[in-house]
């Protein structure tokens, strides 16, 4: 993918993901506290419930705080008259070529989050598997799904 024409998410993205993840991780915080109800704190249990606090927590903290920043620099998109190009990944980059002829319906999804903040992802069914462009501003996903409906539909006139 070539950096200059690819496109970035909105960075209001990576608020939207926080969030998620501070909601989404935080029943991992409740294990230790389970944990302790259960067996309380002799002392093997006390080094287990300290154990699994400091690791839930460090994995709370970097996914609230490190990841979405991370998540959001490494996601780009690009679209041409051909194919849709998808990169993203933190630790193993992943890059997916859509060819627009296998494209069957392009639809835009917006959950409370994304709507709290004025975002829509873009989602694009082909007949194997659904892929995401995620967080998009709400009239740039309409612009993209409109766009890529075009597209797709010349690339059927074509075949």
């Amino acid at each position: 993918m070539d950096k200059t024409s690819s496109k970035k998410l909105s960075p209001r993205a990576i608020g939207v993901w926080r969030l998620g993840n501070a909601a989404g991780n935080a029943i991992f915080l409740g294990i230790p506290a389970v944990y302790y109800s259960v067996f309380g704190l002799n002392s093997f249990h006390f080094w287990i419930v300290i154990a699994l606090s400091v690791i839930f927590l460090s994995f709370w903290v970097l996914s609230v705080f490190v990841i979405p920043p991370l998540r959001w620099k490494n996601w780009r998109y690009s679209i041409d008259q051909d194919e849709i190009d998808l990169l993203r990944g933190v630790l193993v980059s992943t890059e997916t070529l859509i060819p627009l002829s296998r494209v069957q319906h392009v639809d835009t999804r917006q959950g409370p989050l994304l709507r709290w903040y004025g975002l829509s992802s873009v989602t694009i069914s082909t007949a194997a598997t659904t892929h995401e462009i995620p967080c998009l501003d709400q009239v740039i996903a309409d612009r993209v799904r409109k766009e890529i409906s075009t597209y797709a539909r010349l690339a059927e006139e074509d075949v």
